[in-house]
């Protein structure tokens, strides 16, 4: 087992903490994943780097971020490998009320147009989150493997949200596999009830993009600056949320028969047909609904161990990733929006190792980013579930229960 902590570096403002709050962050290997390691930031329980080894045995980091942590949560970055919550992906009009008193209407900031999106102005993904002693981790069997826990705590009404939430977040490297594990619970606060119910749904945003990082030499456009190449294949899946024009869903699920664009049963590129999905067109941005979801335990991530639901591979880099999740499905997205010019950022990093460990820090960002330079897989409960009454018992968390989610991502070559 190997946590390595890196120089910490001071945030500034924008960032979310105040302003020359050390960030740290720790550089994550392990025996039995050779050639692969992870770098995890304090600010948000952000996934920075993911080093993996190609079919040529040659490192690639294969998510997009920035080498300065100072840039995370600053006005470019959407989210870059942030935990995101308390509740991931959208809540129609930033409005939601709890069954047990409908007549209190919790009011949110409204972030992404109409909606609230990822927890708030302030969510969890802006917070420095502390690091937890290896014999207080919740998940005992975090122990095998290298890996690291933290934690945060969002007070009653914090972003508008009831309750005093603990919050856990756990990353390990295990048989080249990077597993991200969240287990939540309320905790007692003054003036509170032992009745008390809050909602909660949490996901990893990071951005893949299996071809590796684009650097100054990949031209914005090419086929290995973009995810466009990869061949996705969901062979389990047959059904996703609609949405309305704003990506809220409709509260209809939608049998793949029917839409034959949102297809990936047999494998294809994630760009044979991007300018045909529903919506605006532009791109993937919808939740796909995992087969063995049953709709009502507010408990999901309890039920079972992870179920493998989709394999993504790169055939420039020959790197294949498993994504399987406890969660009752995932947004596919494929950064439709995403734009930052080359020679913008990470422009004073050198090349040098981290920690001296053969991981190199490059100048991640320097090449920039654009639309479909990376997709994300966000495992989590349904968008909007609480405004849903047959899907609100998947985010509803009550005193004395536990939240639990376990996702991974396992990586091999061919």
């Amino acid at each position: 087992m190997a946590v390595l902590e890196q120089a910490s570096v001071s945030s500034v403002e924008g960032q979310g903490p105040p302003a020359g709050t050390p960030i740290r962050s720790f550089l994550l290997t392990d025996e039995s994943s050779p050639g692969m390691a992870c770098q995890i930031a304090t600010l948000g329980a952000t996934l920075t780097h993911l080093w993996v080894p190609d079919n040529k045995n040659q490192t690639r980091d294969v998510v997009l971020g920035f080498d300065d942590l100072r840039l995370f949560r600053s006005k470019p970055d959407p989210y870059f490998g942030a935990s995101v919550g308390r509740t991931a992906n959208r809540i129609a009009q930033g409005r939601f009320s709890l069954p047990d008193d409908p007549s209190v209407v919790y009011t949110l900031a409204q972030n992404n147009g109409p909606n609230s999106l990822h927890g708030g102005i302030n969510g969890l993904s802006y917070r420095n989150w502390d690091v937890v002693a290896l014999a207080d981790t919740p998940d005992k069997s975090a122990r095998s493997g290298s890996s690291l826990c933290l934690t945060t705590v969002s007070d009653h009404m914090d972003q508008g949200f009831p309750g005093r939430l603990r919050v856990y977040c756990t990353f390990r490297i295990l048989n080249s596999t990077l597993e991200i594990a969240y287990e939540a619970h309320l905790e007692s606060r003054e003036g509170g009830s032992a009745h008390e119910t809050t909602i909660v749904s949490l996901t990893n945003h990071a951005y893949f993009n299996l071809n590796g990082v684009p650097s100054l030499e990949t031209p914005n456009g090419s086929s290995t600056a973009l995810v466009t190449n990869h061949v996705l294949e969901m062979p389990t899946i047959t059904s996703y949320l609609e949405t309305d024009s704003t990506s809220v869903p409709t509260g209809t699920v939608l049998p793949l028969d029917q839409a034959p664009v949102m297809d990936f049963r047999t494998p294809k590129r994630i760009g044979d047909h991007l300018r045909q999905t529903p919506g605006d067109g532009r791109g993937y941005d919808h939740f796909y609904v995992a087969p063995a979801t049953t709709n009502k335990s507010a408990q999901v991530g309890q039920q079972a161990g992870p179920a493998p639901l989709v394999d993504v591979y790169s055939p420039d880099s020959g790197i294949r990733m498993t994504m399987a999740t406890t969660e009752p499905g995932f947004q596919l997205y494929t950064a439709n929006w995403l734009q930052i010019e080359p020679n913008q950022f990470d422009t004073g990093a050198s090349d040098h190792s981290a920690a001296g460990h053969g991981f190199p820090h490059v100048g991640k960002a320097r090449g920039g980013y654009e639309r479909y330079s990376g997709f994300c897989l966000e495992a989590s409960r349904f968008p909007d579930a609480i405004n849903h009454p047959e899907w609100r018992d998947q985010v509803l968390l009550r005193h004395g229960e536990k939240y639990q989610s376990t996702t991974t991502f396992k990586f091999s070559t061919k």
